[in-house]
């Protein structure tokens, strides 16, 4: 490219990131918010075997969206102004049990570039799995796999990252004194008694347990993982990470082609434009498309998008080989750059 037109994108996409829109997020919140109902009137006044079932797999894949909605509030993109994105991330977060705060701080050294996946703060939910032997052994890690990174993740909330395995960009950072820990607390209990008292009044005291909590253990956190390692772990498959050596790796991630009923239940709020989004972190998610369209057209290093559903990736990196078996023979470069790298 030539400075000029160097120059003019760099404009096009700073435009993008000062454009603000308030309708998609209202929309995608909304409709969010307004199935989260639906569940919770099913539960109270037509409870039967196939509505709760119901209601519990609707509440699951709600309180994904709710996470994945508190990524952008913590990328500050979720709504202006302000104080209004913090406000209601706080409240998203607070829902599924994360301190907006603290998953922030953790959250912005995943988009450090360029790293390796050994130094992805990230890197200990797919790394293992990229050395996993395919088939059942990998399929029953990703799955199991979500218990112990829920551990980490309490961990970190309450005694920070020093001495966690795939955290070395924070393993010198102190850990959070008692204010620290109240102030992220605090929203936390306020947001969960306030589910109880919303299950007391239908006369479901036990179903936070059984229609809040497990669902959020066993559909929205299991769905995070899943798309955690298909983003960041199909590189390293398809075609396979540069060196055989996969801790010096290039952290690396994708672009998905799908179709709606996939982006709005798995990949909502951008995150089907995800290698756009670690290109230029501040771009709002309903601007990712365009960002990546710019990408794909001025960027020769930019990588194409994945046309397929998000099952079918599952399925053919759950039964691929390991990268480095079919790679053992390449000679290992000396530096690694993120293909991430705008």
């Amino acid at each position: 490219m030539t400075d000029v037109q160097t120059r003019e994108l760099r404009r096009q996409i700073a435009a993008l990131r000062r454009q603000r829109r308030w309708l998609p997020s209202v929309l995608a919140l909304g409709s969010t918010l307004f199935l989260l109902a639906l569940a919770f009137w099913l539960l109270g006044f037509h409870l039967t075997w196939w509505t709760g079932l119901m209601a519990f797999v609707l509440i699951g894949f709600m309180q994904y969206r709710l996470l994945l909605a508190s990524h952008e509030a913590t990328h500050k993109t979720l709504l202006p102004p302000l104080w209004l994105n913090e406000f209601v991330g706080l409240g998203c977060a607070s829902l599924v049990g994360v301190s907006l705060f603290n998953y922030r701080r953790a959250h912005l050294e995943h988009h450090k570039t360029p790293q390796s996946i050994e130094q992805d703060i990230d890197g200990y939910i797919y790394r293992p799995l990229l050395a996993a032997q395919a088939g059942w052994p990998r399929w029953w890690l990703l799955f199991t796999g979500n218990y112990r990174d829920i551990l980490t993740k309490l961990r970190r909330k309450f005694f920070g990252d020093g001495g966690l395995p795939g955290t070395h960009a924070l393993a010198n950072a102190p850990r959070p004194g008692l204010r620290a820990v109240t102030l992220q607390v605090l929203p936390l209990g306020g947001a969960q008694l306030g589910l109880l008292a919303v299950f007391w009044s239908l006369g479901l005291i036990w179903g936070y347990f059984f229609f809040w909590l497990a669902p959020l253990l066993t559909i929205a956190l299991q769905l995070d993982r899943i798309r955690t390692f298909l983003e960041h772990g199909y590189n390293f498959f398809y075609p396979g990470p540069p060196q055989a050596d996969l801790t010096r790796a290039p952290q690396s991630t994708i672009d998905v082609e799908t179709h709606f009923l996939e982006r709005y239940l798995f990949a909502p709020f951008g995150f089907s434009d995800h290698q756009a989004h670690h290109a230029h972190l501040t771009v709002p998610f309903y601007h990712l498309p365009a960002l990546r369209r710019l990408l794909e057209s001025h960027q020769p290093g930019y990588v194409r998008r994945v046309r397929s559903s998000y099952f079918t990736l599952l399925a053919r990196m759950i039964r691929a080989p390991l990268a480095a078996e079919r790679e053992a023979d390449l000679p290992v470069p000396e530096t690694a750059v993120s293909a991430t790298s705008p």
